[in-house]
């Protein structure tokens, strides 16, 4: 994941202002929750990567795009534990 991708999707999507190392771990965080909690929806998350791989879609794209897809995953089943995620980040500034 490139540092500035991740930023600028928790801006997007979270309308929140984070830090490139700030929103890598939060990129970083999700995807262990998910490897843990969530197989079905971290599955989807290298599904929808896969895909973007293969049309050729720039990295810095596909990353923005992964970590936008994760973020609104996230919001729609995981909304609590998503903002814990977010808050625990915040706090370590």
């Amino acid at each position: 994941m490139l540092k500035n991708s991740a930023k600028k999707a928790v801006e997007d999507v979270l309308s929140i202002e984070l830090g490139e190392k700030e929103s890598q771990e939060l990129y970083y965080s999700i995807c262990n929750y998910l490897i843990d909690h969530d197989d079905a929806c971290y599955i989807g998350v290298i599904r929808f990567k896969y895909s973007l791989l293969c049309d050729g879609i720039d990295s810095d794209v596909s990353d923005y795009f992964i970590m936008e897809f994760m973020l609104e995953k996230m919001r729609q089943k995981h909304p609590l534990i998503l903002m814990a995620l977010t808050n625990l980040v915040i706090s370590k500034c």
